[in-house]
């Protein structure tokens, strides 16, 4: 029985008992065929970062084409845009309830190459994604908790030595031949199986289906390595284990994986170098460039740089020396490369840090200076009348501004020194203004002291 959009809600107690019953949970969204922006692979390279490839497959663009229209056509087709997200929504919100029974199941849930497969699914049935890689990995072991890519277990020992294609379509069929032993499949009355001689590839179903294949396959191969060797390996084996929560990094060359439960591995790159040349360079022109160090490796990052990897590590220095004297072209060790870029990154965080503390440090001068206006104002004041001091008016009458343009010039030593103390303490006093407000209250139940004076000025509880 196939489950779709018109049949859900009347089937959705039949999805909650699959949850229950199953032992694990095999899962592709096909969400790559929703971007319309560049490919993943024109926006990665073969040395990101797992930090790196993480923000680039957040930040994957897309592009929106622009077209005049009349107003009428306009609001006909915002009606049909908000049709059309209302039903979207109504959808994601009905579906969102598998995806938290799964989660909440605690059962492994397998995929193949599946990194984007999750970004999508946490992003768009739990919460949006965070900005920090590290803050990733535990949202998505909470909503999660056992994970397994099989694109990255078939490149895994002991399977890479005896599987050439990881591929999901040539995998499924490697896997059904010596010493694999794949598993025979019953499907449930009224319910159909997919028939894999007939292949329907890139139906998110039927590529859900075949990863879950594989994975029996490969686990149950697992349980020959015991003795007595086992012919079928539970969901739950400790066998699986070292292949949990770890997620294929696609084409990273010496980065196997995303580890979401701990450090990501950190490969030396002591033979890479970072080039840098003109935007009418070829692969060709590199390749001639380096035609004198044997083997290398090209990985492009845009039109005029590229990460080069050679064959040896002690040929590094001397093709960084080559290019001193050099006019077109650029070359420095992938050490240099990341270090130039960390202190670019720390020197425009701290220029932002000290742009802010600059906007802060004249808005706290400004509220001392007018305290301080306030505050010889109503001394002035107090030795002729008695008066209630207020609120002040955000735009002070002709009258008030003449007076602070008097009064300026007369402000006394001390009263400055009042206001540059008034900035030092500002800071502290954020931090003290709900132990301060608990305090009067407690001294005062009914909302303040009797008698005491009205105050003109008052730390904010939230700024």
């Amino acid at each position: 029985m196939e489950i779709i959009r018109s049949n859900f809600k009347s089937n959705l107690q039949k999805v909650y008992q699959a949850i229950e019953e199953a032992d694990f949970f095999a899962i592709d969204g096909e969400f790559s065929g929703i971007s319309d922006g560049p490919s993943v692979t024109a926006l990665t390279n073969g040395f990101d970062t797992p930090e790196e490839r993480y923000q680039k497959l957040k930040k994957k663009e897309r592009y929106i084409v622009i077209s005049k229209v009349d107003e009428e056509e306009r609001k006909r087709r915002e009606q049909q845009k908000h049709a059309k997200e209302q039903e979207e929504l109504n959808d994601a919100v009905g579906f969102s309830r598998v995806i938290h029974a799964i989660a909440n199941s605690g059962k492994l849930v397998i995929g193949h190459n599946m990194l984007l497969d999750v970004m999508h699914t946490v992003h768009q049935f739990y919460c949006p994604l965070p900005a920090d890689l590290n803050e990733f990995k535990e949202m998505t072991t909470c909503v999660f908790p056992r994970l397994l890519d099989t694109k990255l277990m078939a490149s895994t020992q002991p399977f890479k030595d005896i599987i050439n294609n990881t591929s999901l379509a040539e995998l499924e069929k490697r896997l059904k031949e010596t010493p694999f032993n794949p598993p025979k499949v019953e499907s449930a009355e009224g319910f159909p199986s997919y028939d894999t001689a007939t292949e329907q590839l890139h139906e998110a179903g039927y590529d859900a289906y075949i990863t879950g294949l594989c994975f029996l396959s490969m686990a149950n191969y697992l349980g020959s390595f015991l003795s007595p060797p086992k012919i079928h390996v539970s969901a739950r084996s400790k066998l699986i284990e070292p292949f949990f929560n770890k997620l294929f990094l696609m084409r990273v060359m010496d980065i196997p994986y995303l580890n979401l439960e701990g450090p990501d591995l950190q490969p030396k790159r002591d033979h890479v170098l970072h080039v840098t040349f003109p935007k009418e360079w070829k692969t060709s022109d590199l390749y001639q460039l380096f035609s004198a160090f044997g083997n290398i490796q090209i990985s492009w990052i845009d039109d005029t740089s590229a990460f080069v990897s050679l064959s040896q590590p002690e040929q590094v220095q001397i093709a960084v020396n080559t290019s001193k004297y050099a006019e077109s072209y650029r070359i420095q060790t992938y050490a240099d490369y990341v270090g130039k870029k960390h202190e670019e990154k720390q020197i425009k965080r701290k220029w932002t840090e000290d742009s802010w503390k600059e906007v802060e440090g004249k808005r706290l001068n400004t509220q001392c200076i007018s305290y301080a206006l306030q505050n010889h104002y109503h001394h002035a004041n107090s030795l002729t009348s008695t008066s209630t001091v207020g609120k002040r008016n955000l735009s002070p009458s002709p009258a008030e501004a003449d007076l602070e343009t008097r009064i300026s010039g007369e402000i006394s030593d001390t009263e400055l020194e009042q206001t540059e103390s008034c900035a030092e303490s500002l800071s502290e006093g954020r931090k003290k203004a709900k132990k301060l407000k608990r305090m009067k209250k407690e001294l005062s139940p009914a909302g303040g002291l009797p008698g005491s004076p009205a105050k003109l000025f008052e730390v904010p509880d939230t700024w």
